[in-house]
C-alpha cells in the first residue's frame, strides 16, 4: 500500500484513496462514539464553519447541538445501517442562524457526521418538482440508446453542468462515452474510449459503494482531520467530503475541468457505468440536490434493467423458438449425431456469426465460414483444454493462439459451446476479423516525462483524439450471445443425454430380447422335434402303404411349417381361421378331430402374434398330452363377440382325450397363457381342468380385431391400360406430396410414380417437414402414410383439407379403425399396395 497523495501513475492503483486523512473544504466532518456521542475527531474547519468554538476532542455532541438534533441523528443511523449507505438529514439548525444538510453513517464503531451548508428551500423544492417529470420521461423510453440521450439532456437541464456524459464500462474496465449533452462551445467526447487505467480498481470499488462523488473545485486545499491520539485512520469510503487523489485532480485539470460529479450506475450489484458531470469553473451542489440526483440515477438504473431484461426475454424467446423448431423431431430420430449434422445450417441464425461447425462423434461438420481443415484439430484441442464443459469465447484468438494467425481474416474469434455432459462434443461459432478504428481520449499508453529526479509518469496533458486501428479482432460476443449459447447448450445436452440413454436402454432391451429369443428358439425347436417325433411314431393304418404314410407325413410337416411361417409374417395382421387351420392341420388324425366355429375375423399385427404363439403352445401340448394325442379326441375352437363386455372371446375345448390333471409346475406354455394376452392385449385368460378335457377362455378388447365383412378389401387391380393423353398431362403437371417414414417404400413409390410421368414429387418423413413443404409449395395431391412411427399424419391431413388439396391415406392396418372419423370419406390404400393402384386412385382425386 502506498501513501495517500504520494504516488504517480506507476503506483496509483495502490493508493489508499479511502483513507485520505482530509476532506474538501465545502463542508466539515465530525466523528464521535456510538454510545455517548463524545467527539473523537473533527476537521480543522469545523469550529469556524459551525460557529461552535466549544467543539473540541472529547466534548459531547448533545451539549453542542442539543438532544433533538442527536435524536434525529440516532434515527438516521438506524436507517443508515439498514441501507448500508449514508442517510441525509436536511436543513438542521446546528448553530445560531446556521442551517446545514447532514450525511450520517457508522464505520468501524464511529459515528461519522458530515455537514454542508443547506441549500435554499426554493431551490431544493424546484429539484423535487422536476424529478417527477424526469422520471416519467425515462419510464416512457424503451430504447436503451435513446434512454442515454434522454438522461444526459435531462441531467444537464437540471444541474446546469457544462458537460454531462453517460460513461459505460466494457468487460476489461475500459470505458466509452455513449451519450453526451454539452455546451456548444465545448468539443465532443461522444464515442471516445478511455483505458481502464484511468479509473484504478480501488476507485471503481468506491464508485460502486458510494453512489455520488462530487468535487467542488479541483484546485482546493485539503482540510486535515484533528484526531484523538491512538485512533486508526478513518475509513471514508462512504464519505461525501472525502479528499481526492492529487493524481485525479491533475487528470481533471489537464482536461480543463474545475468541478465534477459522478453518479454511479449499479446493475445487479455491479458497476455498470457512470453519469459523469464536468464543469469548467468551481461548482458545488448541496446535499439536498444531490439526494434528488441520486434518486433519479437509481430510477435510471432500474429502467436500464427493465430494458436489458426485456431484450433478454425477447432474445430468449427467439432462441427458444429456433431451438424448438430445429429439435422438434429429434426425439424420434435413431441417429442423433447425423441428425444434428444435418441441422447445423439451421442453428446458424441462433447467434450472429459468420460460420458454424459441430464436432460430434469425432467428426467435423461446418457451415458458412468455418475453420480451415488444417486447424480443425487445433480448435478441438482448444475446446477440450479451455472450454471443457463450460461455454468459452474469445474475440482475439491470435493473442494467445498463434496457430490461427494465417486465418484471422476469416476466423478472428470463436464461441465454443459444449453439447455433452462430458468434454466430448462441441458447437463452434466463428466471427471474421473486423478492422476498426477506435477513438481514444488521448494516447491510452502511459507516457513518461522527465522531472528533476529522473523520468516519471504523469497523467495525459492533452485529450485530443488518439486513433488506434485494431486488427485481428472480431465483433465481441455479447451477454445475449452467451445466454443464447447457454440455452442451446442446455437443449442439446438434454437431447444428447436422452439419445445416449435411449441407446443404452435399446442395447439392454436388444440383449434381453436376444436372450429371450434364443431361449424361445431352443424351446420351439424342442417342441417341433417332439411334434415331428410324435408324427413319425404314430402307427400306420393297416390299409395304408408305406408310400401313402410318407405322403401323409410330408403333408403334416408342410402344414406345420406353414403355421410357423404364418407366425413369422404376422406383423401386418391376418385371419384367425387361416392361422388356426395352419397351426392345427398337422394334428388332424381324422376330419372331426378339429372343429372351428366362428366368422372370418381379422386380427391386428400385435394380436395375431400373441394369439399365434399362444395357440401354438396349446396345440403342441394338446398333441403331447391332450385331446389331439388320441384318435378319439376332439378339439373345438369357437370365437364370437361379447356385446356386453366389448370383447372378442376365443374358447378352446378339448374332449375325448386322456384324463386331465392340473400340472405340478408352470412351464413355458402355462406362463405364456397366463401372462401374454393380459399383458400384451389387456385381455383375460381362464383355464379349467374339466373331467372331459381342458377348457380355456381367452378374451381381448374389440380394437384388436374386426370381422372381414366390415373391412373394405383392396380391389383387385387388373393390368392398367396405358394412360390417356389427358391423364398423362395431368400426371406430368401434378405436384405430389409423399409423406412416408420408411425410406425404401418412399424410394420405390417415387421411382414408380416417375415411371408413370409424375415429375414433381416432394417426399418428407415427418409431420413438421410436411407442414414446411405445404407452406413452401402447396401440392396438387398428396399420399399420406397415416402411421409415422411415434406420430401420425392427422395434422397434415387437416392442413391439406383446409387448403382444399385432395389426398389418399396409406396404411398397413387391415381396416379403417386408425383413420379419424372426419376423414372417413378419404380413400385408403392398404399396404402392401401396388403402384398401379396408387396411380389409379391419384387420377380419381386429382383435379382436372
Amino acid at each position: 500500500m502506498a501513501e495517500f497523495g504520494q504516488v504517480d501513475l506507476t503506483s496509483c492503483d495502490r493508493e489508499p484513496i479511502h483513507l485520505p486523512g482530509s476532506i474538501q473544504p465545502h463542508g466539515c466532518l465530525i466523528t464521535c462514539s456510538v454510545s455517548d456521542f463524545v467527539v473523537l475527531r473533527h476537521s480543522a474547519n469545523a469550529q469556524d464553519m459551525l460557529g461552535q468554538p466549544e467543539l473540541t476532542l472529547g466534548c459531547s455532541l448533545i451539549e453542542l447541538f442539543g438532544s433533538d438534533i442527536v435524536h434525529d441523528i440516532r434515527n438516521g443511523l438506524t436507517l443508515s445501517v439498514t441501507q448500508r449507505r449514508p442517510v441525509f438529514l436536511l436543513n438542521q439548525a446546528l448553530g445560531p442562524d446556521r442551517h446545514f444538510d447532514l450525511a450520517v453513517h457508522i464505520v468501524n464503531g464511529e459515528v461519522v457526521l458530515e455537514c454542508e451548508p443547506a441549500s435554499p428551500t426554493q431551490r431544493a423544492t424546484k429539484f423535487l418538482t422536476q424529478l417527477h417529470g424526469m422520471m416519467d420521461r425515462v419510464r416512457k423510453t424503451t430504447d436503451i440508446t435513446r434512454l442515454f440521450d434522454v438522461v444526459t439532456m435531462l441531467m444537464r437541464g437540471l444541474l446546469d453542468y457544462d458537460r454531462v456524459m453517460v460513461y459505460r464500462f466494457a468487460d476489461d474496465w475500459s470505458g466509452k462515452v455513449v451519450s453526451e449533452a454539452r455546451a456548444l462551445s465545448l468539443e465532443s467526447f461522444l464515442g471516445q474510449h478511455f483505458p481502464s487505467a484511468d479509473i484504478p480498481a480501488q476507485a471503481r470499488e468506491l464508485y460502486r459503494r458510494s453512489p455520488i462523488r462530487m468535487i467542488g473545485d479541483v484546485g482546493y486545499t485539503p482540510v486535515p482531520l484533528i484526531e484523538t491520539e491512538g485512533l486508526s485512520s478513518l475509513d471514508m469510503s462512504l464519505g461525501q467530503l472525502r479528499s481526492v487523489s492529487p493524481i485525479h485532480c491533475e487528470y481533471l485539470t489537464n482536461m480543463g475541468v474545475r468541478a465534477s460529479m459522478s453518479i454511479s450506475i449499479v446493475i445487479d450489484g455491479a458497476l455498470w457505468g457512470m453519469i459523469a458531470c464536468h464543469h469548467y469553473s468551481p461548482r458545488i451542489l448541496p446535499i439536498a440536490e444531490r439526494a434528488v440526483v441520486q434518486m433519479f440515477s437509481e430510477f435510471f438504473a432500474l429502467q436500464i434493467i427493465v430494458i436489458l431484461k426485456t431484450t433478454r426475454l425477447q432474445v430468449a424467446e427467439r432462441t427458444h423458438g429456433l431451438i424448438e423448431s430445429v429439435l422438434r423431431n429429434a426425439a424420434s430420430v435413431s441417429d442423433m449425431p447425423a441428425y444434428l449434422r444435418g441441422q447445423i445450417s439451421r442453428l446458424a441464425p441462433l447467434i450472429q456469426s459468420d460460420g458454424i461447425a459441430i464436432w460430434i462423434d469425432n467428426e467435423w461438420t461446418g457451415h458458412g465460414i468455418s475453420a480451415p481443415k488444417e486447424v480443425q484439430n487445433e480448435f478441438v484441442e482448444l475446446a477440450l483444454r479451455k472450454a471443457g464443459t463450460q461455454i468459452w469465447q474469445s474475440d482475439h484468438l491470435v493473442k494467445d493462439h498463434p496457430w490461427i494467425a494465417a486465418h484471422t481474416a476469416h476466423v478472428a474469434g470463436v464461441l465454443i459451446i459444449p453439447i455433452s455432459p462430458q468434454p466430448q462434443n462441441y458447437v463452434f461459432l466463428f466471427r471474421r476479423e473486423i478492422v476498426q478504428t477506435i477513438n481514444w481520449g488521448g494516447d491510452p499508453h502511459k507516457t513518461y516525462e522527465h522531472g528533476p529526479h529522473g523520468p516519471r509518469l504523469t497523467p495525459r496533458q492533452s485529450f485530443a483524439i488518439w486513433k488506434e486501428q485494431v486488427h485481428e479482432r472480431c465483433l465481441p460476443w455479447s451477454s445475449f450471445d452467451i445466454e443464447a449459447a447457454g440455452q442451446l447448450r442446455s437443449a442439446l445436452i438434454e437431447v444428447m443425454g436422452v439419445y445416449h440413454q435411449q441407446q443404452l436402454s435399446e442395447r439392454a432391451d436388444a440383449d434381453l430380447r436376444q436372450r429371450m429369443l434364443n431361449e424361445e428358439l431352443n424351446h420351439r425347436v424342442k417342441n417341433i422335434l417332439a411334434v415331428v417325433q410324435s408324427l413319425i411314431g404314430r402307427p400306420v393304418g393297416k390299409d395304408r402303404t408305406i408310400e401313402e404314410y410318407v405322403e401323409v407325413l410330408r403333408g403334416r410337416i408342410k402344414a406345420l411349417a406353414s403355421a410357423h411361417d404364418q407366425v413369422a409374417r404376422s406383423d401386418g395382421g391376418g385371419l384367425l381361421r387361416t392361422l388356426l387351420e395352419a397351426e392345427l392341420e398337422p394334428y388332424r388324425q381324422q376330419p372331426s378331430a378339429v372343429v372351428l366355429e366362428g366368422d372370418n375375423l381379422w386380427l391386428s399385427g400385435p394380436a395375431l402374434s400373441v394369439v399365434a404363439l399362444t395357440l401354438h403352445e396349446l396345440a403342441t401340448n394338446a398333441a403331447k398330452y391332450g385331446a389331439l394325442s388320441r384318435p378319439t379326441g376332439t378339439l373345438t375352437l369357437r370365437w364370437f363377440l361379447d356385446e356386453d363386455q366389448k370383447n372378442w372371446v376365443l374358447e378352446w375345448t378339448e374332449t375325448g382325450g386322456p384324463p386331465v390333471t392340473p400340472p405340478k409346475g408352470n412351464g413355458f406354455g402355462s406362463v405364456l397363457l397366463e401372462r401374454a394376452i393380459p399383458h400384451e392385449l389387456s385381455g383375460t385368460s381362464v383355464r379349467e381342468f374339466r373331467p372331459e378335457g381342458l377348457f380355456i377362455r381367452l378374451t381381448f378388447p374389440v380394437r384388436h380385431a374386426v370381422l372381414v365383412s366390415e373391412v373394405a378389401a383392396e380391389p383387385v387391380v387388373e393390368d392398367m391400360p396405358a394412360a390417356t393423353a389427358a391423364q398423362s398431362e395431368r400426371l406430368h403437371a401434378a405436384h405430389v406430396l409423399l409423406v412416408e417414414d420408411q425410406l425404401l417404400i418412399a424410394m420405390e413409390t417415387e421411382q414408380a410414380l416417375t415411371a408413370y410421368g409424375v415429375q414433381h414429387i416432394r417426399t418428407v418423413s415427418s409431420v413438421y417437414e410436411a407442414g414446411q413443404a405445404i407452406r413452401e409449395r402447396c401440392p396438387d395431391v398428396a399420399l399420406l402414410d397415416f402411421n409415422l412411427g411415434k406420430e401420425n399424419s392427422h395434422e397434415v391431413a387437416t392442413l391439406l383439407r383446409k387448403k382444399g388439396v385432395p389426398f389418399l391415406f396409406a396404411t398397413g392396418y387391415a381396416d379403417r379403425t386408425m383413420i379419424p372419423s372426419e376423414f372417413q370419406d378419404v380413400p385408403v390404400l392398404r399396404k402392401p399396395y401396388s403402384i398401379k393402384s396408387i396411380v389409379q386412385e391419384l387420377l380419381k382425386v386429382l383435379p382436372a
